[in-house]
């Protein structure tokens, strides 16, 4: 195509436009040059892929810095041109325009693939919000890309095409844009599932002319009559694409036969007064469907559309007819694009304003789940993907939802809070279950309570990414509080049984610098970590306990152990920690091991956690500190007989020695016919005492047996 065919699609989509084809020219001639030496998979020169996306931008009748962007959209990828020299040349719109579809072709995806189609999905918003026209060309630089995967292989051509059919057709949806739309999702499905696309082609080829004959003789039946009545109109057949039969046919349903809109007719009248005329003719002159009539002129869809539709019977067939002014069919067929501004490249009128807000709405709901791959893609197919049902509030305002949308999603759309204080809904005057599916036209009063509260299962309800988004962040805030209390009260409970003062010690500067050793910021965020079950309290209160004992290593080697560890090669030594599963205590036969980055855990020989790795061992020495007691647990075996207890009790007092715990239940499990068990765990200076105690519980009459639990 040379510049004088493009010339002519701008002055033939759009007289309107700017005239300075000078410039137009030049940057043909610029483009042309810097791929001159490029060239397609299909061996037809590179540039012509350029100029069959300006001409689709023409087509769309954009301005003309969009146009020539799209004429110069791949240097900057595939040229050694940069972007300062592409803004000296032609200005700082043209340079922004082309960096930004650039940027979206560049990005460098990492993470899998769930991560990468998040990715892609988040670079295309961040796009789209920042200036809409990046995403147009990008469009119809896609759009032609589609129409020459031939020349790829079967495996790009199925990555292509579902990246096309799951993202690029729903923006254009979103936008409004039909004309692209429906020529992405059909050659999209193309490559998808052939064999299917295939089937409906030839299906709507069988009687291609048989309808093409009915449908012209509908066309002037209709034109006859609505002229009769003083209504100028233009009528015309239109085409159903096939990706929206496949739809109706495999995810629906529907047979091939049943559906009724493979027959359809459009009618363009002059005015929106025109529109309501036309319908009330055709409906005088057939009986029609009452529950196919659909006012989207009055509810103006969130992409701009608007038109009258309703299925009129004609001897028992349907044929549905779309009504809508010439205005309306130019923003049917192009979008948020047919209000666009070409002095300034913006939209500025009311309409593509309306467009624009909601689509950055929806950006906005989206963008709030960006840090979960999958809640975000969940959430931008909920946004693109949906048709909508149009309610109202009590004071009449309208609102537009989702299909399968509940009083949930409205409460949510009204405002956070009312969402999240929700528990009932009036819809229609009538008390409704908020789970109810919303219907058109439905009015609704939002029923609250300062005490209600989400429940998870409206997760599994809700069809907006907004109303997902504001019931997760709640959920997200509850269980963070949740797990914070649930830390301090495990925190506490670890120094109650350590004997250590909890409000001393949960406010003290040591537990904030063990949370920052940790990673955490602050000593809440330690305890929501403790609550998740992240960190242990147990782990954090040893570290927290004031030294009890003076563990010193021994410089000469033990006779049976060859430790390969010297004091002299590094080691911190004043990492130890006393072992809870054998409680050693000072005086006894202990043996240090050597642990993976937590220092060196103290055990008493023969301790059945320790492992047969001798390379680790360490040799220590524990000594006790003057007024320090240890924990030492004992098993005592005795007849089961009124007083016993009482006997040990006493004799373990008269050594001066603390019972930290005792289990003195009787229980058949611990008894062996008249013999009962008890355990006891006393607070002891050391070994020596410990002996002292046990061998003065072993001389009362009826003990069996005194012995140390390992």
């Amino acid at each position: 195509m040379s510049v004088e065919s493009l010339i002519n699609i701008i002055q033939r989509h759009n007289p309107e436009a700017a005239t300075d084809f000078d410039f137009l020219k030049t940057c043909y001639s610029y483009a042309e040059n810097a791929h001159r030496k490029q060239l397609r998979k299909s061996g037809e020169p590179y540039f012509m892929h350029c100029v069959r996306t300006a001409e689709i931008l023409a087509q769309l009748r954009l301005d003309m810095d969009t146009i020539c962007a799209g004429l110069m959209h791949d240097v900057l990828e595939d040229t050694g041109i940069t972007r300062l020299e592409l803004e000296k040349q032609f200005g700082k719109s043209i340079a922004h325009l082309v960096e930004g579809v650039t940027k979206i072709g560049r990005y460098k995806f990492s993470g899998g693939q769930r991560q990468r189609q998040a990715e892609t999905y988040r670079k295309l918003l961040l796009a789209t919000a920042e200036d809409l026209r990046v995403i147009l060309i990008k469009l119809a630089d896609r759009l032609h890309n589609m129409g020459t995967l031939d020349h790829l292989s079967d495996e790009q051509q199925l990555r292509i095409a579902k990246e096309t059919l799951e993202i690029y057709a729903p923006i254009a949806h979103r936008l409004g844009i039909w004309s692209i739309m429906s020529r992405l999702e059909d050659l999209a499905l193309k490559y998808i599932l052939p064999d299917t696309y295939r089937e409906i082609a030839d299906l709507l080829n069988e009687k291609l002319e048989e309808r093409q004959a009915y449908c012209k003789k509908m066309e002037a039946i209709i034109h006859t009559e609505l002229k009769k009545h003083g209504i100028p109109a233009n009528v015309r057949g239109r085409t159903k694409h096939i990706y929206s039969i496949y739809q109706k046919m495999y995810e629906k349903g529907t047979p091939f036969k049943d559906i009724c809109d493979l027959v359809g007719l459009r009618v363009l009248v002059d005015d929106d007064w025109s529109c309501y005329s036309a319908l009330g003719v055709l409906h005088l002159r057939w009986n029609y469907l009452p529950d196919r009539v659909r006012d989207w002129i009055g509810q103006p869809k969130k992409n701009g559309y608007q038109s009258l539709h309703t299925t009129i019977l004609d001897d028992g067939k349907p044929i549905e007819i779309q009504i809508r002014s010439r205005g309306m069919h130019q923003v049917a067929e192009n979008g948020i694009a047919a209000h666009w501004s070409y002095k300034e490249g913006v939209p500025t009128t009311k309409e593509a304003l309306s467009i624009y807000a909601n689509y950055k709405e929806m950006l906005d709901d989206i963008q709030d789940t960006q840090d979960v791959p999958d809640r975000f893609i969940e959430s931008m197919k909920l946004e693109l993907f949906q048709d909508e049902v149009y309610v109202f509030t009590p004071k009449g305002d309208i609102h537009a939802l989702p299909v399968g949308s509940t009083a949930i999603d409205f409460a949510y759309r009204i405002h956070t809070e009312i969402g999240h204080t929700c528990y009932g809904a009036e819809v229609n005057n009538v008390l409704t279950p908020i789970r109810e599916p919303l219907q058109n036209g439905d009015r609704i009063r939002i029923l609250t309570h300062p005490k209600s509260t989400p429940s998870r299962s409206w997760l599994r309800i809700v069809k907006t990414a907004n109303a997902r988004t504001k019931i997760r962040n709640w959920f997200k805030e509850k269980d963070r509080v949740d797990a914070l209390e649930l830390g301090k009260k495990l925190l506490k409970a670890e120094l109650q049984v350590s004997y250590l003062n909890a409000n001393d010690y949960l406010k003290s500067p040591k537990l904030l610098e063990i949370a920052k050793q940790l990673g955490h910021a602050s000593v809440e965020e330690l305890c929501i970590r403790i609550g998740n079950a992240h960190e242990s309290a147990t782990q954090i209160v040893n570290r927290l306990k004031p030294e009890k004992t003076e563990v010193i290593p021994k410089k000469q080697k033990p006779k049976d152990v060859e430790p390969t560890i010297h004091l002299d090669n590094g080691i911190d030594l004043g990492m130890f920690r006393v072992m809870k599963c054998c409680n050693p205590i000072p005086g006894d036969d202990i043996v240090g091991y050597l642990t993976r980055g937590r220092g060196v855990s103290i055990h008493r020989n023969g301790c059945v956690r320790l492992l047969d790795e001798p390379e680790r061992f360490v040799v220590v020495n524990m000594h006790a500190v003057e007024g320090t007691n240890y924990p030492a647990q004992i098993f005592v075996e005795c007849d089961d007989k009124p007083g016993m207890l009482g006997e040990i009790t006493t004799a373990i007092a008269r050594c001066q020695v603390n019972i930290r715990e005792g289990n003195f239940k009787s229980s058949t499990v611990t008894r062996i016919n008249d013999t009962a068990a008890d355990y006891f765990t006393l607070d002891v200076t050391g070994v020596e005492q410990l002996k002292k105690v046990m061998d003065a519980i072993k001389s009362i009459n009826g003990v069996e047996s005194v012995v140390r639990k390992m």
